[in-house]
């Protein structure tokens, strides 16, 4: 986050970040809210903001109060002039007409329809199912392709500190046969690119298998989700590929498959076409490595690996 807002929120008046709890570092502590919120200044559509939010363990910002749009409007200054607005986490998408929330809730009759801008929501060529707040902290009704900024926003008290994965997020979790490691199953598919993306915003990254052992657990991985729904249940996306070069397959870290420890690949023969088509890495139930489209949705696993002393301390 450019510095200039750091320093225009420390003059906001009703806003104090002194005595700040503790939540992830590209967050800051709105004492006078009890709140963490984070500008996302790289624009997406309003889905991906979602989606960005939940991954950090967060919620696409929903105002609470009048006050706090006013100090969400500071905020708001400093983005790059081209963008009037960002997006909020309200939408119709269920039955148009019918505003709620990310969390279910219907603004109807709550402050939150207050905000509305003249002449709004008029859901314009039936196409704007999304909300944006503009830089008058005015909500309008946009289209969820829409490319906007966006605020994600926590409040402190349902901050979690995971201890023995030293993170926000409960879900990771260490398995007693690996050490320096804690793991986050993911069951709902995402694409290769956006399973990439999903582990990075939890502070952790897309799976490396570093050994035979290790390959074995994360099968297991896969063996509790027998019953997935997603295009291929039998795949689980891991942290390689041949997108850097045709081919050659390395890790995100941009070691050899060899190099990381773990090269076993599925005997079964590759149409050359399809193997041209077939980009990013992932693991079969079988245990095998194998290559795949990166965009077709599939179960993935992220990893974080941890600091040596805090291994060390707790094992």
């Amino acid at each position: 986050m450019p510095i200039i807002v750091w320093i225009l929120l420390l003059q906001i008046n009703t806003v104090h970040f002194s005595n700040a709890q503790k939540f992830r570092m590209d967050y800051m502590w709105a004492h006078s809210y009890k709140t963490f919120y984070r500008l996302h200044d790289l624009a997406t559509n309003w889905q991906q903001a979602r989606q960005m939010c939940e991954s950090e363990g967060t919620t696409l910002l929903i105002p609470d109060t009048l006050d706090e749009v006013e100090n969400l409007k500071l905020l708001m200054s400093n983005m790059k002039a081209h963008y009037t607005a960002i997006f909020v986490g309200i939408h119709d998408s269920f039955a148009v007409g019918n505003f709620v929330t990310v969390r279910g809730e219907p603004i109807a009759g709550t402050t939150l329809e207050l905000l509305w801008a003249e002449g709004r929501p008029d859901n314009l060529n039936g196409s704007e199912h999304c909300v944006v707040m503009t830089r008058e902290g005015l909500f309008d009704d946009r289209p969820c392709s829409n490319i906007y900024p966006f605020v994600c926003k926590i409040l402190g008290n349902d901050t979690k500190y995971n201890d023995d994965c030293d993170n926000f997020d409960s879900d990771y979790a260490r398995h007693q046969a690996i050490s320096g490691k804690c793991y986050k199953f993911h069951s709902e598919p995402l694409s290769w690119h956006d399973a990439y993306l999903a582990c990075k915003l939890e502070e952790g990254r897309l799976a490396i298998i570093n050994s035979a052992k290790e390959a074995s657990i994360v099968v297991g991985f896969l063996g509790d989700n027998l019953n997935s729904n997603t295009p291929d249940p039998n795949i689980l996306y891991l942290g390689f590929s041949d997108l850097m070069f045709p081919y050659q397959y390395r890790t995100i870290d941009g070691q050899t498959l060899d190099e990381a420890g773990y090269a076993s690949w599925t005997p079964m023969q590759e149409n050359l076409k399809h193997k041209k088509l077939k980009r990013c890495g992932a693991i079969s139930r079988t245990g095998f490595l194998l290559i795949t489209f990166c965009d077709r949705p599939a179960m993935f696993l992220c990893e974080r690996i941890l600091n040596t002393n805090l291994t060390s301390n707790t094992e």
